[in-house]
């Protein structure tokens, strides 16, 4: 059922209660623990009543993310744990997106990158925040992993972000405007190697900017658990 689940589009039905039993041969309380277990995975929906059956479906990002911060949070998952994970994702990052040749599918990525470092430019005489800071990170790289084009990435980064580096960025930037521009500027210096197509100088300035991270977090604050923070 699950590899049948896969090969249709998202929503597809795949047929009555019935229609499902006479097909694969099984009992009907068999059938319906497949059936629970395909839920729990998302990628079933049961519809009962009239006009109701099976229907297949795609999980999102957002279902896979919340089971992973779950496993994190019940291993005592620290704010270091995250901030050192974190620095291996966005290096990468940056270096695949840096290094996607021109004529790909990447080419509008490219260009909502350029229109990203207009937006940090626009506002380089504005006072830039903490909550800044978590919205331009959120949407830089949300560009960075399409050009990376690295969907194993992506869920890592995804992971991560939502787990628990929204809330790091929040505690290192908050009341501490220098810090809030400083980032800002290597963000700007980390894009434009991009744009300029040069992965060494991308990853350099990524490495850098991490490497700055670990040093405001405080010792206090890095060896928390985001468990006991929730």
């Amino acid at each position: 059922m699950r590899d049948e689940i896969l090969a249709l589009p998202d929503g597809a039905p795949l047929g009555s209660e019935e229609e499902l039993l006479a097909r694969y041969g099984l009992s009907r309380p068999t059938l319906r623990q497949t059936a629970r277990i395909l839920e729990q995975e998302q990628l079933l929906v049961v519809r009962r009543g009239n006009g109701g059956g099976y229907y297949g479906r795609r999980p999102d990002i957002g279902a896979v993310t919340q089971a992973a911060a779950l496993y994190l949070r019940l291993r005592q998952t620290t704010v270091r744990d995250v901030l050192d994970a974190f620095q291996l994702v966005n290096v990468e990052a940056a270096r695949l997106a840096a290094g996607t040749p021109a004529g790909t599918d990447a080419t509008a990525a490219r260009a909502d990158l350029a229109e990203f470092r207009q937006h940090l430019v626009d506002r380089l005489d504005v006072t830039y925040l903490a909550a800044d800071v978590v919205r331009d990170e959120v949407a830089l790289y949300a560009v960075l992993m399409r050009m990376a084009g690295n969907p194993a990435l992506e869920l890592f980064h995804r992971t991560l972000f939502e787990f628990g580096q929204r809330d790091a960025n929040l505690r290192v930037f908050q009341g501490h405007p220098d810090r809030c521009a400083h980032w800002r500027a290597g963000r700007l210096r980390m894009v434009d190697a991009i744009l300029a197509r040069d992965p060494e100088m991308a990853v350099l300035l990524a490495r850098r900017q991490n490497r700055l991270m670990l040093d405001w977090v405080s010792p206090e604050v890095e060896r928390e658990s985001i468990a006991a923070r929730d």
